[in-house]
């Protein structure tokens, strides 16, 4: 599949928006002070130690079910956006 910022799709390369947002990200971190920054990292290790990975156990299970012939459901689909929208503790 095509990506508008890209020239070829390799599936693993970051777009020229993904570059962007990071540059704004880092731009903003270095005016943080230090209370925002320690709550920018509690968020960040949330999202990198608990949200992204039960995520990525969830699609390839999905994607395994799917090679086996069973469509994604949209029971699937509200799951998952639910699970990635719930507060972490």
């Amino acid at each position: 599949m095509e990506h508008p910022e890209r020239e070829r799709d390799s599936g693993l390369e970051p777009t020229v928006g993904e570059h962007m947002r990071l540059a704004q990200f880092l731009q903003a971190l270095d005016k943080a002070n230090e209370a925002e920054l320690r709550e920018i990292s509690r968020k960040m290790a949330e999202q990198v130690m608990v949200v992204f990975p039960s995520a990525l156990r969830y699609l390839a299970r999905e994607a395994a079910s799917n090679l086996a012939g069973q469509a994604w459901s949209k029971e699937s689909s509200s799951r998952l956006l639910e699970a990635l929208e719930a507060p972490h503790q």
